[in-house]
């Protein structure tokens, strides 16, 4: 009789051990996830264009990315941010009137107002394959007399429509 409640005892005993490991692995799975590096996450830049000579609000601008200057760079490759910038250029070569507003630009979504959601225009992120990150000089800096660097036109096929 002794060795029928073994045989059960044992069999309880592997299935405690089993459903046990199921749990560990899955209590292992969610704390790799939290302690892990964050992902990228919300950012609002501002910048003015023309509109601030006729009294209109700046422009604000949400894509995801790890850190302002980090959004700042991938707003730089974004097609629609070249067409808004092509659009606010002068006819005569000048370049755009625009200074990027940094005391506007800030981590999340703008708290009131209209904005540019870019987010879904963004590629998927790709995790880094280095440790390194330069962002010495990604975050535009335009002094208010000056305009930034000009960027590639939009390509045709590359445009979205809003």
């Amino acid at each position: 009789m002794i060795e029928e409640k073994l045989r059960e005892y044992d069999d309880a005993r592997i299935t405690t051990a089993i459903e046990a490991s199921d749990h560990l692995d899955t209590v292992r799975s969610h704390l790799a996830q939290l302690l892990g590096p964050p992902g990228p996450s919300s950012f609002t830049l501002t910048f003015a264009g023309h509109e601030r000579h006729t009294g209109d609000a700046p422009t604000s601008f949400v894509v995801n990315a790890m850190n302002l200057d980090d959004a700042a760079r991938i707003l730089a490759g974004l097609p629609t941010w070249h067409e808004w910038y092509l659009a606010d250029a002068a006819p005569d070569g000048q370049g755009a009137d625009i200074i990027y507003l940094p005391e506007q630009s800030h981590p999340g979504l703008p708290t009131r107002g209209e904005y540019v959601d870019l987010r879904s225009e963004q590629e998927p992120a790709a995790p880094a394959a280095t440790g390194s990150t330069r962002t010495a000089h990604a975050r535009p800096t335009v002094p208010a007399a000056s305009s930034p660097p000009h960027p590639a036109p939009a390509s045709l096929a590359a445009r979205t429509s809003q």
